[in-house]
């Protein structure tokens, strides 16, 4: 009788451990709905901490950083030790697609299956909800973070890049400002749709502090400006424009509109996006880099 007891208990509590994957530890899961926009600053930047490229957030900055991207607060999971923050994995969603929009793991629970146990849960409610796709970007130079992706059924799709450049005088040229949702329309007709989520109209019609630039009617740009830096989201030319230089002249016009500050683009485009735009332009590719990874349904 003992035994069958014992293996009756064995048996619960493996299938349990299969739809919630923390019951066997002293883990507990939240969602990110249940929290505060400072809360949840806080739980991010503490699960990055000794990470490639750590978050540092506060309230505002975790706005800006992420309802743009579609955060679903309801299938964001947050694990806490007793009120230890312990791991975060932050969902985005837009139509069919969902998207890791951060994962971490908090020092003292890495290299301990706490992280792909979270995957496999992320992974299975993605199922439930029947979406068709679950997305993703790691940091290149980020080994574990890509083993552990491909452990569950990741696949690279594409590397991502950026690129920066120091603060120059630019060229004087006359730009008008414009409603940067109208930029974003003429983005949506005039370019690819085969872009990676930062660049998805969805995306960036949500961003906040952005700045919509127009050159003659003929060529845009959609930019975050600071003192220090401008940070280039979209840059295109209507396509009976192009070729003619237009493209290098708004850059370099976006330039003269803050001679003290650098351009870079974020480290989102894919590598073979006009890799000889940006040379040509004085651009050098940022040391980090990305791979997008892709788990089919």
């Amino acid at each position: 009788m003992v035994r069958i007891i014992f293996y009756f208990f064995w048996k619960l509590r493996g299938f349990l451990s299969q739809y919630s994957p923390f019951v066997t530890d002293s883990l507990t899961e939240r969602r990110a709905i249940e929290l505060n926009a400072a809360d949840m600053a806080d739980v991010v930047t503490r699960c990055f901490e000794g990470y490639i490229m750590p978050f540092r957030l506060d309230a505002p900055t975790f706005e800006r950083r992420f309802r743009p991207e579609g955060l679903d607060s309801q299938a964001s999971i947050l694990l806490f030790d007793g009120d230890a923050p312990t791991g975060v994995c932050l969902i985005a969603r837009q139509g069919w697609t969902s998207r890791v929009a951060a994962m971490a793991i908090a020092p003292d629970f890495r290299s301990q299956g706490v992280g792909k146990r979270l995957m496999q849960r992320v992974i299975q409610e993605a199922k439930d909800r029947k979406d068709r796709r679950l997305v993703l970007e790691v940091i290149e130079q980020n080994p574990p973070a890509i083993g552990l992706y491909e452990s569950v059924g990741f696949a690279k799709t594409r590397r991502l890049v950026g690129y920066r450049r120091g603060a120059q005088s630019g060229s004087p040229f006359d730009l008008r400002e414009m409603d940067p949702a109208d930029v974003v329309r003429l983005q949506s007709v005039e370019c690819s749709t085969d872009l990676p989520w930062d660049f998805r109209p969805e995306t960036l019609t949500l961003k906040t502090n952005t700045v919509g630039i127009s050159l003659v009617d003929q060529a845009y740009a959609l930019i975050t400006e600071t003192p220090e830096r401008v940070v280039l989201w979209s840059v295109f030319a209507r396509r009976d424009h192009r070729r003619a230089g237009l493209g290098r002249t708004i850059v370099e016009a976006i330039a003269g509109r803050s001679p003290g500050a650098s351009l870079m683009t974020p480290v989102a485009l894919p590598d073979d996006h006009f890799p000889e735009f940006f040379a040509a332009l004085g651009f050098e590719h940022h040391p980090i880099s990305q791979f997008e990874m892709e788990l089919k349904f």
